[in-house]
């Protein structure tokens, strides 16, 4: 192999890393400064307790994905964090908001039909109304910092990258079951759980190539967790708990989703294909003329071998 063919296989005739390269960069840094900071954390928090690991995770886990995203995007790409759909002003937060209604508004729709049709009801348990807020504040504290980090690493770099080189189709297709293999683990994790968690992402993907806005994004991501925490039902199959109520939850897992919470079940399956169908068609969400002004990674075609 000829000095020149070797080099061509790692930048591209314009002198660019290519995508390959950038990406496998991009997720050593992360697991790297995922490793220096869990020390770190570990050191001040101490082993956590269950109570506290989402904390933790977040605050290991969130520095990492920014540092590693921010790294790459100004030594690599040689563009701000803004080219990646994060808006620093009120736009930003303004995308974060309607994101976060319309994350709101799916999981409600799913838990309204599991209210009207029996299986869903709510008991009263320990705890009182400043209880329930007090606890329901820090779940969003925290869940807004958990769909932050999982936003930065699924719909941030890794696929605004693959859409250079691929196309969003593929970008999309690609992240979102890595989004779902990601979740593999967590408890009860059924098929159907899985089905539901890759079509997540790949509702989370539509909303980004629809809007560039990966704050719009991570709105959508915190709403649809929050929501189902509020209820005192299960997110992803982790039971957060909340003072003053307890969910009961009876009927068909089939269509409840059982001890995983709603998104082990049919109802959430129709609802993020509906949910995808009017992202993908509706006029009602355009691309940030801001960000676009930025030339974001998927509008910068690699050139040809």
């Amino acid at each position: 192999m000829s000095d020149g063919l070797a080099a061509r296989l790692f930048v591209d005739s314009r002198g660019h890393l290519r995508g390959p390269w950038r990406l496998g960069i991009f997720l050593v840094l992360v697991v790297l400064l995922t490793i220096a900071l869990r020390e770190i954390v570990l050191r001040i928090w101490g082993v956590p307790d269950n109570g506290a690991s989402i904390a933790v995770s977040v605050a290991i886990m969130l520095p990492a994905a920014l540092g590693a995203s921010g790294t790459v995007m100004a030594r690599l790409e040689r563009l701000p964090l803004l080219a990646l759909g994060l808006q620093w002003n009120r736009l930003g937060a303004r995308s974060f908001l309607l994101g976060s209604l319309l994350g709101f508004a799916l999981i409600g729709s799913v838990t309204l039909l599991l209210v009207l049709l029996g299986w869903l009801r709510w008991i009263p348990a320990a705890g009182d109304t400043a209880d329930y807020a007090s606890a329901g504040l820090w779940l969003g504290v925290l869940l807004a910092g958990a769909a932050w980090t999982e936003e930065l690493l699924f719909r941030g770099y890794p696929l605004q990258v693959l859409a250079q080189i691929a196309g969003f189709p593929f970008a999309i297709a690609v992240t979102s079951v890595l989004f779902g293999l990601a979740h593999l683990g967590n408890p009860g994790a059924a098929p159907l759980a899985m089905v539901n968690i890759t079509l997540a992402g790949v509702l989370l993907g539509v909303a980004y190539w629809r809007t560039y806005s990966l704050w719009y994004v991570t709105g959508v991501h915190f709403g649809w967790n929050w929501s189902m925490s509020l209820a005192d039902l299960s997110v992803s199959g982790q039971p957060l708990g909340m003072p003053s109520v307890d969910a009961v939850v009876e009927g068909p897992v089939l269509w409840t989703g059982g001890a995983f919470g709603p998104e082990g079940g049919i109802l959430l399956t129709v609802v993020s294909v509906v949910a995808i169908g009017w992202i993908w068609r509706t006029r009602r969400l355009t691309r940030s003329l801001e960000i676009q002004a930025t030339g974001p990674l998927p509008e910068r075609r690699p050139s040809a071998f």
